[in-house]
């Protein structure tokens, strides 16, 4: 797409925020009619709607009509998305953080094996073939037709609509440490939708091919997803939530910052590792939302995968303006001091939680 409209840095990053608005900032919305009207109909209206719209972006003639057509496909991600973490913290039993991770591997591995998908696609066949996409969003609405669960099985009755409402019955020291725990997503997002966008354009500098781009972007997906079922199975036995993401965020600051250092095979593994390390707090930020907000889950998934997501998304339009002025190796260095800002902020976490019990 880059390459077939010659777009900036700026205009790159206006598709990557025209997604993450739609299907972060929409999220609690959706998260708020699920938990109000049941599940079923956004577990299987979201992949149909999201397969229909970004399957056709490859044959669309106009940046604009692309932008458009990014930001309704990914209004069905924001449907799915709260729907899925309620699902998972439903019928986790006392292994909520594993489910949680096992829905968050799903995520990141289909968006993982999607990018290697497209390319193939594109290398092989050529770009007007995306619409192929479409069958595989078809069959998953299907089967999730027939064996989603049923509408009613969790909802809750006569509580309000209204977000702020909501907010507003949160004790004190727990929404501190929500907003602990929102402004963590938020920094992490933004590095991951960095990366996510512009590092085939930094590997393609590198003389990396597109095939082998997507192999790295399938491996940063596909571990970051699998180290998430470990870092949930630990949230499970030991609830020390922070001391996680404290220890990937440790891990994944200098692993990033390296990556640019180093050229060759040595960059691409370390920026895989940082990924992996990276990608693993995102369910634990999710369960901690989750035990925070027990009685308004989907509400509390909808918090991690939307409101904060969604920011970052916004940040991201400034920070594509930025990308074409610095490049993008530096813009990551300065988005790590952000994520290193969470880093600093999380000590304090163990002390409100002391004071909340």
């Amino acid at each position: 797409m880059t390459v077939k409209f010659d777009l900036s840095l700026f205009q790159v990053s206006l598709l990557a925020a025209s997604s993450i608005i739609a299907n972060s900032l929409f999220s609690p919305v959706f998260g708020l009619l699920s938990d109000r009207h049941g599940l079923k109909y956004y577990l299987v209206a979201g992949p149909l709607f999201t397969s229909i719209f970004l399957s056709f972006l490859g044959v669309l003639p106009d940046f604009y009509l692309i932008l458009l057509f990014l930001f309704i496909g990914n209004l069905g991600i924001a449907a799915y998305h709260p729907a899925s973490a309620a699902i998972a913290g439903h019928y986790g039993g006392m292994r909520k953080g594993l489910s949680s991770s096992l829905i968050n591997f799903g995520g990141n591995l289909g968006c993982a094996f999607g990018s290697l998908l497209i390319i193939i696609i594109f290398e092989k066949a050529g770009i007007e073939y995306t619409p192929l996409i479409l069958i595989p969003g078809i069959i998953t609405s299907l089967v999730l037709l027939k064996y989603a669960p049923k509408n009613n099985i969790i909802i809750s009755p006569g509580k309000s609509f209204n977000i702020f409402s909501r907010v507003k019955k949160i004790n004190r020291t727990r929404l501190y440490m929500l907003s602990i725990i929102l402004f963590i997503i938020y920094t992490l997002y933004i590095i991951w939708i960095t990366v996510i966008n512009y590092m085939p354009l930094y590997f393609t500098d590198k003389n990396i091919s597109l095939i082998n781009i997507g192999n790295i972007l399938l491996l940063f997906g596909g571990l970051g997803g699998a180290a998430g079922l470990l870092s949930g199975y630990l949230y499970d036995h030991y609830k020390k939530g922070y001391l996680i993401i404290q220890a990937g965020l440790i891990i994944s600051i200098p692993l990033f910052f390296f990556t640019f250092k180093t050229e060759g095979m040595l960059s691409v593994v370390l920026f895989i590792i940082a990924g992996l390390f990276l990608i693993s707090v995102q369910p634990v930020c999710i369960r901690m939302a989750q035990d925070l907000l027990p009685g308004n889950m989907s509400l509390a998934s909808s918090l991690i995968l939307g409101l904060s997501p969604g920011l970052a998304g916004i940040t991201m339009i400034f920070l594509g303006k930025a990308a074409d002025i610095i490049g993008i190796a530096a813009l990551i260095r300065y988005e790590l001091l952000g994520l290193s800002l969470s880093l600093m902020i999380l000590f304090v976490f163990p002390v409100m939680e002391k004071s909340r019990k």
